[in-house]
């Protein structure tokens, strides 16, 4: 096992033409193994990294990448305040797959932009699967590469159930507009509560061995179903976890509700929150709770809101939505003003 201990100091920042102008940060470990950290750049200049990835020159062989990061710096305001986003990660790489990403734009963490410097610490772990020993066993992350390795292999079995050259002993078809697609009984009810409760009972569906699909369209199915069987999940859109989410809620498939949801907050902006709030009022009340949180503490301009066609379209389509969020920001703006030192002071606007 190599270990490599990280103490970067984020100043030299390059910008890469070939792709898109990126600004990048590199920080070479070995011959093989280089850490880049990804910034970006908002309207004022200001910059702030958004991610990091470990890369390798030569994508020859497993490997188990394990290990912590942390993201710092120091910002002056009302005295010295550090900001920190501390990442643990642990990922089989395999055969020329794509570098480990670690994300660190939580729009709920202090990571902020700032004139300041940044500093990345904390260490980075490597290790061949094949050369995993006995010895290695001690160490918790070795033992779950292997577990996890076991699973993606069983995962990957699995997905060849919805291959239909070599989808044996399917019992059930769904039918999505001019698509059909093979599954299994048993599969589905193990994995779905919908599911099993259709196949358990004397419905139409149960009866004819035919689940015809009129609310999604066939490559929102096609994933669902892949995830259903595998546990995979693809790279999301906004659009495409919004329409996952929907099919998650409908077939009670918790974990992967949870994985739009969390790709829906990651990827949160005032270009998109009306939509995502609108989506956990239908489907995830925690999602609804994430968007009216973002509104009240990052539209600092409720006016700039209130003119898109988005606002526009809630107001007529949802009265009542509209009515919760206007009272919900101006509770966030009373509350701010009684914090605030005019409040304190007496002064009143």
């Amino acid at each position: 096992m190599v270990q490599f201990p990280i103490n970067w100091t984020l100043t030299e920042v390059k910008v890469n033409s070939a792709v898109n102008g990126e600004r990048i940060s590199e920080l070479k470990l070995n011959d093989e193994w280089t850490v880049m950290c990804f910034w970006h750049q908002n309207q004022f200049g200001y910059l702030k990294p958004l991610s990091v990835k470990i890369r390798r020159k030569f994508a020859c062989k497993e490997i188990l990448i394990f290990g912590t990061l942390s993201l710092s710096g120091s910002i002056t305001v009302r005295g010295s305040d550090r900001m920190e986003s501390k990442r643990k990660f642990s990922e089989l790489m395999n055969l020329g797959s794509s570098p480990l990403e670690i994300k660190f734009n939580d729009p709920q963490e202090p990571i902020l932009f700032c004139d300041t410097d940044y500093s990345l610490q904390g260490v980075i772990n490597i290790i061949s699967i094949n050369e995993i020993s006995s010895k290695d066993f001690q160490n918790a992350e070795c033992r779950k590469c292997v577990q996890v390795k076991s699973l993606v292999e069983l995962s990957n079995d699995f997905e060849c159930l919805l291959n239909p050259e070599t989808c044996f002993f399917a019992d059930v078809k769904f039918k999505c507009g001019n698509a059909s697609i093979l599954a299994h009984k048993s599969l589905l009810s193990a994995r779905s509560p919908v599911f099993a409760a259709m196949f358990k009972n004397p419905m139409k569906e149960n009866r004819e061995n035919e689940v015809d699909i009129r609310d999604m369209n066939v490559s929102v199915l096609r994933i669902m179903l892949t995830y259903i069987y595998t546990g995979k999940t693809p790279d999301f859109t906004i659009s495409s976890a919004s329409e996952l989410l929907f099919a998650a809620d409908k077939y009670q498939l918790q974990d992967l509700k949870r994985v739009c949801c969390d790709f829906l907050k990651q990827n949160i902006s005032l270009e998109n929150v009306l939509r995502i709030l609108v989506l956990g009022d239908m489907h995830a009340e925690h999602l609804k709770s994430f968007a009216v949180d973002y509104i009240c503490n990052k539209c600092t301009k409720f006016s700039i809101l209130e003119s898109t066609e988005e606002w526009k379209i809630l107001r007529k389509e949802r009265s009542d939505l509209a009515m919760d969020i206007v009272y919900m920001v101006a509770k966030a703006g009373d509350k701010m003003f009684r914090r605030s030192p005019f409040k304190k002071a007496g002064i009143i606007f």
